[in-house]
């Protein structure tokens, strides 16, 4: 029996090592690229470049808009989480403590809004109607309601499993309204509100379609949306596209590098409390 497990451990690895591949030779292909001149990278392989050309990096840092648009892109990440964050908690907390007819319907219709899908025409319309379609307000009101639901439900099946005689001993210490949820709640959330702030930005960094729809300037483009604008004014050139692909991967990559042992524990609180 061991060695069938073993054997059948090591077909399972060689699948996943082979599958792998699918995921690596492209991500190799893309970072070589970026280092060749043009005409050697039209050929799109992973053979190393005759010449390492640093120079396209810094094309790209020159033409390519990249600090504008990395400044919009934390900007709309930072104040999504903000609202998102502060929102969720708070509702989440009310509707959880309280257990009445009136927080059970809206944890329903919080349910649902995970399966709604992004609707563009009526977002537009909207938009216009408030007077902020094609600011980054807009979009950051867009992607706040977009993930406030999962961040709900998240948030919301983390507080069901605190012990509510936690809350009763500091009401008996004096701890009323906002002070118990500030005071009391809010630093046993640490977990899991930074999975969902990790998530979430994540999110708001990488989208690409909503921005199409609801930016009007280049001015306002994220840096997804820079990728697209570079794309379309140096299509021809693989190995600057490329280089602003990196360039604009690389923060978000190196973010969820040094945070992903915390999406992890807290997707493992959520699920236990759950």
């Amino acid at each position: 029996m061991k060695k069938t497990g073993k054997k059948s451990n090591f077909w399972f690895g060689a699948l996943l090592w082979v599958l792998s591949l699918l995921v690596i030779y492209p991500l190799a292909m893309v970072i070589l690229t970026s280092f060749k001149e043009k005409r050697e990278a039209n050929s799109l392989n992973i053979t190393l470049p005759r010449e390492w050309l640093w120079s396209n990096y810094a094309e790209v840092f020159k033409d390519g808009s990249v600090f504008r648009c990395l400044f919009n892109s934390v900007f709309v990440s930072v104040i999504t989480v903000a609202i998102v964050i502060a929102t969720a908690s708070l509702l989440s907390y009310a509707v959880v403590r309280r257990d009445t007819p009136m927080c059970r319907r809206i944890d329903k219709l919080m349910t649902f809004g995970i399966i709604a899908p992004f609707a563009a025409m009526p977002t537009m319309k909207l938009l216009q109607g408030m007077g902020i379609y094609g600011s980054l307000w807009g979009l950051i009101l867009v992607y706040s309601a977009l993930y406030l639901p999962f961040s709900f439900m998240m948030i919301s099946s983390y507080i069901k499993g605190l012990p509510k005689d936690l809350d009763e001993a500091a009401v008996i210490d004096g701890a009323t309204g906002m002070g118990l949820f500030l005071k009391v709640t809010v630093p046993l959330l640490t977990p899991i509100v930074s999975t969902v702030t990790i998530l979430v930005f994540m999110w708001s960094w990488n989208e690409l379609q909503i921005p199409m729809y609801l930016l009007k300037s280049s001015a306002q483009y994220t840096l997804p949306m820079s990728v697209y604008s570079f794309y379309g004014a140096f299509s021809t050139s693989w190995n600057l596209v490329c280089a602003d692909v990196i360039v604009v991967s690389l923060p978000i990559i190196v973010l969820y590098i040094f945070a992903q042992k915390y999406v992890v524990s807290g997707m493992t609180a959520g699920a236990v409390k759950m």
